[in-house]
Formats: C-alpha cells, structure tokens, sequence
C-alpha cells in the first residue's frame, strides 16, 4: 500500500512539472511561440522536416490573416484584388488612407537598383505572360479565361511593348500560352519559356511578367463596385490600376522588392493612383530569381474593360521609362 502512495505521487509530481512547464512557456511566449512549442512538442518528427517543409511556418502564419483583404488562390483561377483600397474624392489621381504606416513608407525615398548596362540592336526588355488566357471585359468566357487575344493580356503586352519601343527600346514580346490548356504548371511551363529565350539573348536585362486581377464577381452591382476601386482617371481617360506582385521564396526577393518599389514610386510621382501597392504573397517564387530587375504586373482586374488596360500599358511604359533611365549604367 505503501508502494502505491509513492508511485502515485510521483506520476501526480511528473503530471504537475509537465502543466507547469507548458503554461510557463505560454505566459512567456507569444502566441506564434507558443504555437510551435506546442507542434513540435506534439510531433517530435517534425523538428527534422519543419526547415524544408515549413510546417510550423504556416502554422504560425494561420493566424496572421488579414480580414480585410480579399484572396483567392490561382488555383482557383483568381489572384488577390485588395478592395478596401479607397480613392480620394477631390482628385481623380488621388488615393486616401488611415494607414499611417503607408504615409511614412510613401515618403521614404527608395533605393535605386543596380544599374545594368543596355546594349543597342538587341534584345533588353522580355515580356512574357505565365497566365496569358487572362481576359478582360466584355469578354467573360471561361471565367474571364480567354483565347481571344484581342480582349486578353496578351493584348495589354503588345501595347506595352509598342510604348516601350517609341522610347529606343528593343523588346521581345512572348506571346506564347503557358495555362492552357492546363492551368496547373503554368510557372514551371513559363519558366522554361523565359530561360530558353534568356540563353538566346543575354543582353536582356529586364523581365516584365503581364498579369490581370481578378476576383470572384457575384454580380453587377460588386462589378461596378469592384471596377470603381480598381480605375482611376489620367488627362481625362479611363486608366485600370496596377500593382506588383513579389514572391517570398525567391533568393533574390530584396532585390526584386526594391525594382518593385521603385517603379512604384516614380509612379505614384507622375501619375498619383494609378499604382495599388507592392504585394508580398504568403509563399511562392513566381520564377524572380531569373532576374533582379523582374517585375510580375498585374494590370487592371476582370472587371476593367480591356480599352482602360490598353490604357496603362501606355502610361505605365513612361514609369518603365523613367526607371530604366535611372538604372542605365
């Protein structure tokens, strides 16, 4: 009986060092801490596998999802549209915010890239589409996925290129399709696509990967909502906005983030409104570490008309100008 007593009060000692030790963690851990003490605690194999498959990293980032965003996955044939970005009433190039963390970003200066030098009579600039059936209105077929070039970025990529060539630059426009007729594999296609054409010519030095928005659009009175948000006005013309996207994995992504950020600034110079903001994505690579000087576009969303996103490759090419002229060694 004896023998009893002291077994049991060494399995209720053991019981309370084990309480006492997790709730102690808790008290002086964040929440993010406390969650991966408490995953690898759980799942000691982890420890071996959370470096290459970032298990408690997306854990972690479970709990840091903003409400105030709408995303939806390229999966799902949808990349993220931020709809809460307001534009101001009393200029049309104008765009209000509370965020008093965006206020100071904007009047930060950014750093100018590393200059590159362009050689003439070749190749410099390579435009290129990863998801080119991407379409606009008034053509919705497929879920705003088309193969009518005409109503397609496809079409927002030739006009930039024809913009960027008036200014002396040579570019090569891939018109190639890399998401039909399988959506899946698109990157991993259009990859192989860019580094077949970067060994051809490896005088280009920058790489521009044309994209839409897009959103989930429930109906009309959201499409006009949507399209409000999503359009701002230049010298009396209907302009889509843009936006730049930036993938997290890539080796090179501070590099690429900078190139991001400072076309986003001579933009927001010469046209205020026209540029959203730079988007960071949760995960991916979106084939950047080609290039320090790449840049995923997203120009306009499903619910622009293809004639306002012709609109912004033309202005959009005089922000590409400014930048490339600041960057030529």
């Amino acid at each position: 009986m004896k023998r009893k007593s002291i077994i049991l009060s060494i399995i209720l000692s053991i019981s309370f060092v084990a309480i006492f030790s997790i709730t102690s963690k808790a008290i002086s851990s964040n929440e993010e801490d406390f969650l991966k003490y408490l995953i690898t605690k759980t799942y000691p194999e982890l420890k071996e596998e959370k470096k290459s498959k970032g298990i408690i990293k997306i854990g972690a980032n479970m709990l840091k999802k903003e409400d105030k965003e709408i995303e939806n996955h390229k999966s799902e044939e949808f990349i993220k549209i931020t709809v809460n970005d307001k534009k101001g009433t009393k200029s049309n190039n104008q765009i209000a915010t509370n965020n008093k963390a965006v206020k100071k970003e904007k009047q930060t200066k950014p750093q100018v890239p590393q200059k590159v030098e362009l050689v003439n009579g070749k190749p410099q600039i390579l435009i290129y589409h990863t998801h080119g059936t991407e379409s606009y209105e008034p053509e919705r077929t497929g879920n705003y996925h088309s193969l009518n070039r005409k109503y397609s970025v496809l079409a927002v990529g030739e006009e930039l290129k024809k913009n960027l060539e008036k200014k002396g630059y040579s570019v090569l426009h891939n018109q190639e399709y890399h998401d039909y007729p399988s959506f899946n594999g698109s990157y991993s296609r259009s990859l192989k696509t860019a580094r077949g054409v970067l060994s051809k010519y490896d005088s280009i030095k920058f790489i521009f990967d044309i994209h839409r928005d897009g959103i989930d659009i429930k109906n009309e009175e959201m499409r006009s909502k949507v399209r409000k948000q999503e359009t701002t006005t230049i010298n009396g013309e209907k302009v889509a906005r843009f936006s730049i996207v930036v993938g997290p994995e890539s080796p090179n992504r501070k590099e690429v983030e900078k190139f991001a950020n400072y076309i986003m600034s001579i933009s927001n110079k010469k046209y205020p409104g026209l540029a959203k903001k730079v988007i960071v994505k949760p995960y991916g690579r979106f084939n950047q570490f080609l290039s320090n000087n790449y840049a995923l576009i997203e120009i306009g969303g499903n619910a622009n008309t293809i004639q306002e996103s012709l609109n912004t490759a033309k202005y959009l090419s005089e922000i590409l100008d400014e930048a490339l002229k600041n960057m030529k060694r």
